[in-house]
Formats: C-alpha cells, structure tokens, sequence
C-alpha cells in the first residue's frame, strides 16, 4: 500500500488485485504503506533465514508424546530448530544423518526431516501439539508466536503467527506524526481469529491521500533491500517459501477464510491483497534490491476512493491498455483499473478490483495467474524475484473500525503454511 492520488469515482467495473506495501496511493517518492517510507524509521536489523545443519547419524530414540524429540542420537538439529523440535513428538520422524530438524515447520504429526542414510528410523511416537518448535518458535528479533489474547498497538509492531507476521503498519500516522490521535492495533483473539483494529483521525491536514495506513499480514520480506529505509517491516523473511524466483514458482496463492471490514466511521478505505517483484533477492541484497513493480487486487472499497491521479474523476487509468478482465481464483475476474510504468520510486504499479466493493472476501486468489500475467504483459523476466505476499486495509483519514478473519493459508510450490499460535 503506498502512495494515493486523489479521489475518483470508479464507475463499473470488475476489479482486484493490488500492490505489495499499500501500492494505492499517489505516486510520491515517500513510502508505501506495507513497505512504504516511514518517518525516520528503519525497523529490523539486517539477517537472512537460518540453514539448517545436517545431523549425524546415531541411535534411533523413541520420541515421547509431543515432545519433539528428534530420531537418532547425536542428530543435530538444523539451525532454527531445536533439537528435532518441530518433530511432533517424535511420530516418523527419520533418524541417521541429513535429518534436518524442520527449520520454521510448525510442529504436526510428521517431522519435516531428510533422508535418513545413518541410523536406524526412529521408533514413531504420539503426535505432538500442533505448535512450533522451541527454537523455530522465536525469529530473528526474538519474537515468539503470539496467544490467544496477545495485542500490540506499538507503531511498525508485529505479532508472530509461526511464519507470517502480523503488523501494525501505521506508515501513514507515523510520517504525519499523527500516532498520539490515531490508536492502532493487531490482535489475537480469544477464539484464535484475528486481525486489526484502526481510528484514523483528520492527519492529513492538506487532503493529499498519499499517506494512509496499512495494518496487514505480510507472509516473506519486503521488496527493498537490506538496511532500506523505505522497509516498514524486519529485514528478515517470515517464512522459508519466500523470496523466490519467478523461474521456480510452479504455485502460488492465497486462501482466506472469513475476511470481513466493519466500520463505525468511512472516510477512505480499502480491503487488499498485494505482491512485489524485486529484480535482486532482498534477503541477502544490501542497499537497493531494485523495485520492479507492486500489484494490488481490490475486494472492498470506499465509494470514490481510486482510482485517482488528479486529472481525471472516473474510469480506468492505465499507462497502457487496461486489457480484458482476469481470471485468478474464487469469485468475480479482475478487472485492471490502475496501470503506471512510474511509482513510488520509480516501479510498475498495477491495480486490479473485483466486480464490485463488498466489505467482506471468502476464497481463494490464485498469484500464479497474476505473476503470469506481470510477465506476459508487464515485462517481468523469470529471474526476478516474487519477495512476499500481502493481505491488508489501507486506511486514511476519518475512518474508524476493525478487520478481522478466521484464518488465512499462503500456498508455494504446494507448500501451505497457516497461522501458528503459542501456548
């Protein structure tokens, strides 16, 4: 979520699909929200994701009910794992050597181990509680994961759900220097749903909408670079399914289960999911990963709100043709609204909304299909990099409410990863 023009009344059509980072607003050189310039703000410390380290070959133990205890003696376990600790109390888990302890699984009934070549399997135990690891369960900032009940309000803060990361992206508030007037959160509740709550007051004095808020969860890393002060969230990835190339992608989407808005007061708001593409990889590129573009799909929006570019008040704005409507998972095709070669600091940014606004998103979004699209269409190349995956509201001003959903499940190559809470 990033930079907004100004206001324009969108007249029928089909649209979705958005921008990493709150790509949204207009395109001014401060930051997008979801990864957007923050007012003197640089948060999270250079890192890159753990490897994990083979273990030796040994005596096979029986693990103990969910205890994590990984096969065969003298395993060592991979580096963001603890001793075998995402293993689920040991059930077939494979012992000998090259057992990699499950680096960031979530705890389950089978360990995420290699091949066993030493040692013979381990005996297969009861499975453990569906919680992460002792070590997988802390990341690079020394968050653990997040209760039932857990809360921050910190500006940039985030609450970790195992490998996605929950933040309280308040970009905008932050760079107007707004924070002491506009209460943010995200939260954990009782029931283990989750999500944001907002009360966005008059901070943009200059009715610029360029700088709004964008509470999300962010599953990888963001498109920037390490030690980029355009980053509003770590400079480590959530997860060991993202950065990837686009050349070894053959999956990839989003399931989202209950996604609902409510609000008390509407001044400008929308409901997204967004993508970026770096041409270097972000988690080990220091400085500038180079940006190539941010693309945003829109199921709910402020009437009025985009698009808007200060020269025109309705109707498609696009750098190029605005195409046919496509189709990229449950529900209506999306429709492209929004297409400039020039953005933020100098990406592509792409929009695409749904047929029409609603204040609420159960399905599946299928980005294979929208990373096809970026390079059938968009001049992305197969060496670029798909940094992460976003689901957030951006939020301007004099709008007040909360956001909430049942659960979510990013999808890689076949690889699902879910929220995980701690105990």
């Amino acid at each position: 979520m990033r930079y907004l023009p100004i206001s324009l009344t969108l007249v029928g059509f089909t649209v979705a699909a958005g921008l990493a980072g709150c790509g949204s607003d207009a395109p001014t050189p401060t930051g997008t929200s979801g990864s957007g310039t923050v007012a003197g703000s640089n948060p999270g410390g250079a890192g890159k994701p753990n490897t994990p380290t083979a273990g030796s070959g040994g005596t096979p133990v029986v693990g103990s009910a969910g205890s994590g205890t990984a096969a065969g003696a003298g395993n060592t376990a991979g580096a963001n794992s603890a001793g075998g600790a995402n293993s689920a109390g040991g059930a077939n888990s494979a012992g000998g050597a090259n057992s990699a302890g499950g680096a960031h699984s979530a705890g389950g009934a089978h360990s995420a181990g290699g091949k066993s070549n030493g040692g013979a399997p381990g005996v297969s135990g009861s499975a453990g509680a569906s919680t992460a690891g002792a070590a997988s369960d802390v990341d690079q900032k020394g968050k653990t994961n997040a209760k039932a009940g857990d809360k921050t309000s910190t500006k940039l803060d985030y609450l970790k759900l195992g490998e996605i990361r929950l933040i309280n992206n308040n970009w905008g508030s932050v760079a107007y220097n707004c924070t002491d007037k506009s209460p943010s959160s995200v939260f954990v509740n009782a029931d283990k749903t989750f999500g944001w709550s907002f009360d966005r007051p008059d901070c943009d004095t200059g009715n610029n909408k360029d700088k709004p808020d964008f509470p999300e969860l962010e599953f990888g890393i963001h498109p920037f670079g390490l030690g980029s002060s355009q980053a509003t969230s770590p400079d480590f990835s959530s997860t060991t399914l993202l950065p990837k190339q686009i050349k070894d992608i053959t999956s990839m989407s989003v399931k989202l289960e209950e996604l609902k808005i409510n609000l008390s007061t509407q001044g400008s708001w929308d409901l997204t999911f967004e993508f970026w593409l770096s041409k270097q990889n972000p988690a080990t590129t220091q400085g500038n990963a180079g940006v190539y573009s941010e693309l945003m799909t829109f199921w709910g929006w402020q009437a009025n709100r985009w698009p808007i570019d200060g020269t025109s008040s309705s109707g498609p704005l696009c750098d190029h043709s605005c195409g046919s409507p496509l189709t990229a998972g449950d529900g209506s095709p999306y429709s492209l609204i929004v297409q400039k070669d020039n953005w933020g600091s100098g990406w592509k940014y792409y929009q695409f909304r749904t047929g029409a606004s609603s204040m609420s998103f159960n399905g599946t979004i299928d980005v294979k299909k929208l990373i096809d699209y970026m390079v059938s269409t968009g001049g992305a190349t197969s060496d670029m990099w798909v940094t992460r995956l976003e689901v957030g509201s951006e939020i301007d001003d004099l709008t007040k409410g909360s956001v909430s959903m049942k659960n979510v499940t990013f999808e890689v190559n076949k690889e699902t990863r879910s929220p995980v809470f701690g105990q």
